[in-house]
């Protein structure tokens, strides 16, 4: 997140305007990744990799969590993730508007899904353009559509647990219980890592194509 989308400076630009950052560690020690982790990671799923290793809280003067994403999110999903967030500043009606962004996100979801393989690696993907890690350039193939997917699943899921707990969650209670993909974590007391961290597992690709009729488990 750092290096690739907090660097870019479109999101640098919509943070600073609306937001106030803060970058902290949750731990009482932490263990920084070395490239080759960091570039693994970019290029086996430079779209989203929403991994408990890192988690982005947009919060209230008052440490109510609104929204969260674990995990890494290229620069074009993040400004995406931020415009639905601004659409959560007030507090009145909010856990409705949660509601309705999930409802778009399903509805992206299943359009994203029903695309045939044989599409074009960039079909509904097109909003969502290039991004670089270092002198490395992501561009899109079809295994993208499926980590996009699973992505707006993932942050469905996030809106409509926020919803169905009013709106907004206590920061005290998500900070290191939140909602995440895959369980890689750098975040410990250097001490207590004798060889290192389990190695991240790169998103794999559904076992066979959903036919038509078949219902998939959301």
């Amino acid at each position: 997140m750092r290096t690739v989308t907090f660097s870019n400076p479109k999101v640098a630009e919509r943070v600073n305007a609306s937001f106030v950052p803060v970058w902290y560690n949750r731990g009482p020690g932490f263990h920084n990744c070395e490239k080759e982790t960091e570039s693994w990671i970019f290029s086996s799923s430079a779209d989203c990799y929403p991994t408990k290793n890192i988690c982005t809280f947009f919060l209230t003067p008052d440490l109510e969590a609104v929204y969260y994403v674990a995990g890494y999110w290229a620069p074009d999903l993040f400004l995406e993730i931020l415009d639905d967030v601004l659409e959560l500043q007030e507090e009145a009606g909010r856990a409705e508007r949660h509601e309705k962004i999930a409802r778009a996100l399903a509805a992206r979801h299943d359009e994203l899904r029903r695309l045939s393989d044989k599409a074009p690696p960039d079909a509904g993907l097109k909003s969502y353009g290039s991004c670089r890690y270092e002198q490395t350039e992501h561009r899109h193939r079809p295994q993208c559509r499926y980590v996009v997917r699973e992505a707006l699943r993932y942050r469905r899921e996030v809106h409509q647990s926020v919803a169905d707990a009013g709106g907004a969650v206590p920061f005290g209670r998500v900070q290191h219980d939140y909602k995440y993909g895959n369980p890689f974590t750098e975040e410990a007391p250097v001490e207590t890592v004798p060889t290192g961290f389990a190695t991240p597992q790169a998103p794999s690709l559904p076992a066979q194509t959903p036919t038509p009729g078949r219902k998939e488990k959301k």
